[in-house]
């Protein structure tokens, strides 16, 4: 790939991605910018390979965007608001999923994260909040006396 930034992910994997795609991450442009590029590759110690993969199969189909993500509150209602190609990329796994927010978070790739969140907000949105723990494997870290107090007050607002 010609005039190609190497990528290396934190198990070792390396990555190439055109300058254009890398564009999208604002850390991989301003490391490119502020150190330059030769042949060393960039290292991404908080990314692992296989969601490093996911992350630049993004940007490279999203490249030549010029405007990626409309209002977050109308793709939350609109399935047709996001592009096909997007709505088979996030169709993974709920780890896969949260790994890619998560680097795409610590790149800087701002519509990334839109659409994850995008996802992730449709995956819990009708859920109670038990369900969602158990989906994503949080704890409740509440006492019954402090989820008493919250009821209370929830009690109050309706």
């Amino acid at each position: 790939m010609m005039n190609a930034i190497q990528l290396q992910a934190s198990d070792g994997q390396l990555f190439a991605i055109d300058r254009e795609a890398a564009a999208l991450s604002s850390l991989v442009h301003n490391l490119a910018c502020d150190v330059g590029i030769d042949s060393t590759p960039i290292p991404m110690p908080n990314v692992a390979g296989a969601t490093l993969a996911k992350v630049v199969e993004y940007c490279t189909h999203h490249r030549d965007d010029v405007r990626l993500c409309k209002d977050v509150a109308d793709l939350l209602q609109d399935d047709g608001l996001v592009e096909p190609w997007d709505r088979r990329f996030l169709a993974v796994d709920d780890d896969t999923l949260l790994r890619m927010l998560h680097a795409a978070d610590y790149m800087g790739v701002d519509a990334l994260v839109e659409l994850c969140c995008v996802a992730i907000a449709r995956l819990i949105r009708d859920l109670p909040a038990d369900a969602i723990r158990s989906r994503f494997d949080i704890t409740d870290d509440f006492s019954a006396l402090e989820r008493a107090q919250i009821a209370a007050e929830a009690a109050l607002c309706d």
